[in-house]
C-alpha cells in the first residue's frame, strides 16, 4: 500500500513562502539578476549573523562548500585528513576529490559523533594536519569544545561539516559560532532547505573568507585575472531569494521539528529500540529521528511499518569504509566497531516541518504495534 505518512514532505515548507518567492523571482527576472547579486549578498549576511560568524560565502551546494573549505584550509594532494566513519558520502568524497587521504575515525556510541579518544589514538599513528567534525543527525558532540581544543593545541586545522546542523545550539550559542571554518548545506530536504541545491562556507577570519570567495569563483582576483585554480560554485539569485523568504520562518520550523523529535523519543521509551538525541548542553534541530532496533532487523521493521502506511529511512545503512568506491583510498587505524554495529540496526521515522499531530500519532501507533 502507498504510505499514508511519507518519510518527508516538502509541500508545507514551500507553501509558507510561495507567493512571496514568486514576486521576488519576477523582480529578479526583470532585472536579469540571475547569478550572484544583491540577494546572495543579503543571504550571506543573514546566515553569518544567525550562525555566529563574521562571514558567510554562498556557493552552489553543500558538497562544494566542503571542497572549498578544505582547499582554503590548505589540504593538498597526499595529505591525510581525519573524518568520521559514519557520515554522508560527500564528506569522504570532498577529501578524495582533492587527492587527499581520508583517515577514518569511529564514532562515540552515545552521541554518534566523532569519537575524540579514537581521534587522539589515530593522531599518534598518523600525524594528520587536518580533520573534519561532522555535526550529524541534527545535533553535535558532547565533547565539541574538547575536540576544538585538541585540534588547536596540535595545530590540526578543524573543518566543521554543518550540513545537518542549522538551528542546533551548544551551551546556548549557535553550534557553528566557535568553528574556525564550517560548511552549510541548504539542499531542499535540510532544516533550512532551499528550492534547489545551495551551500555556504562560514568563518570569522577575513583571510579565509577572501580565499573561499575567490575559490568559489574560478580563483578570481579580478575580472579575467586569477590567483588560484578554483571552481565554478556560485549561488543563483533564485536560490537566494527563496532562502531569504524562508529565513524568517526558521525559528518556527526548528521548534516544530524539535518538538516532533522529542515526542518520538518519549514514545520510543517503551519500544524495543534505542532512541538517540542531543547530549546535555546541546539543543537539536529535529533533523532526524534516530533509532536502533534491539532484537529485530531494521530492514524488516521498515517493511512492517510500510505495510502499515508509514515510510521510513535508514540513515546510514553502510559506513564509509564499507562503500565500494572507498576501497583502497583510506587509512583505518583501528576497527570501527561502533559505526559498523550502528548501521546494521538504524531506522528513521518520518520527520519534517508540517508533520501533523495526526500523522505523528499514526506513526507512533504503527511503531508501537511493531516494536512494543
Amino acid at each position: 500500500m502507498a504510505a499514508s505518512v511519507p518519510f518527508i514532505d516538502l509541500h508545507p515548507m514551500t507553501a509558507l513562502v510561495k507567493a512571496q518567492v514568486l514576486d521576488r523571482w519576477a523582480g529578479a527576472l526583470s532585472r536579469c539578476e540571475l547569478v550572484g547579486g544583491p540577494a546572495v549578498r543579503e543571504l550571506e549576511q543573514a546566515l553569518a549573523a544567525r550562525l555566529g560568524q563574521a562571514h558567510a560565502v554562498a556557493c552552489s551546494n553543500g558538497s562544494d562548500a566542503l571542497i572549498l573549505a578544505l582547499q582554503a584550509a590548505g589540504v593538498q594532494r597526499g595529505d591525510h585528513v581525519a573524518l568520521p566513519n559514519l557520515t554522508f558520502w560527500a564528506t569522504f568524497e570532498a577529501v578524495a576529490q582533492l587527492g587527499a587521504i581520508p583517515v577514518l575515525i569511529d564514532i562515540d556510541g552515545d552521541d554518534l559523533q566523532l569519537d575524540l579518544a579514537a581521534l587522539a589514538r589515530a593522531f599518534e599513528k598518523v600525524r594528520f594536519r587536518h580533520a573534519i567534525a561532522v555535526h550529524l543527525f541534527g545535533w553535535a558532540s558532547a565533547r565539541l569544545s574538547e575536540l576544538r581544543a585538541f585540534c588547536r593545541e596540535r595545530e590540526i586545522f578543524l573543518v566543521e561539516d554543518g550540513a545537518q546542523c542549522f538551528g542546533v545550539t551548544s551551551r546556548g550559542a549557535p553550534v557553528l559560532a566557535g568553528a574556525r571554518l564550517a560548511t552549510l548545506s541548504m539542499y531542499p530536504a535540510k532544516v533550512l532547505g532551499g528550492c534547489m541545491d545551495g551551500g555556504a562556507v562560514l568563518t570569522s577570519e577575513p583571510r579565509l573568507e577572501h580565499l573561499v570567495r575567490s575559490l568559489a569563483n574560478h580563483g578570481r582576483a579580478s575580472h579575467y585575472s586569477y590567483d588560484h585554480v578554483g571552481w565554478n560554485s556560485r549561488m543563483s539569485s533564485a536560490a537566494a531569494h527563496y532562502l531569504l523568504e524562508l529565513l524568517p520562518h526558521a525559528d518556527a520550523i526548528v521548534a516544530q521539528r524539535r518538538a516532533a523529535a522529542a515526542r518520538y523519543r518519549a514514545a520510543a521509551a517503551s519500544w524495543r529500540v534505542r532512541a538517540f538525541g542531543p547530549p546535555a548542553g546541546v539543543d537539536d534541530n529535529g533533523y532526524l529521528c534516530v533509532l536502533t532496533c534491539r532484537d529485530q532487523a531494521a530492514a524488516a521493521v521498515a517493511e512492517q511499518l510500510a505495510e502499515r502506511g508509514v515510510a521510513t529511512a535508514r540513515t546510514y545503512p553502510e559506513t564509509i569504509d564499507q562503500q565500494r568506491p572507498a576501497a583502497g583510498r583510506f587509512v583505518l587505524c583501528e576497527e570501527p566497531t561502533v559505526s559498523r554495529a550502528f548501521v546494521t540496526q538504524v531506522l528513521n521515522l518520518p520527520l519534517f516541518f508540517g508533520l501533523s499531530a495526526e500523522q505523528q500519532a499514526t506513526v507512533i501507533a504503527a511503531a508501537s504495534a511493531v516494536l512494543d
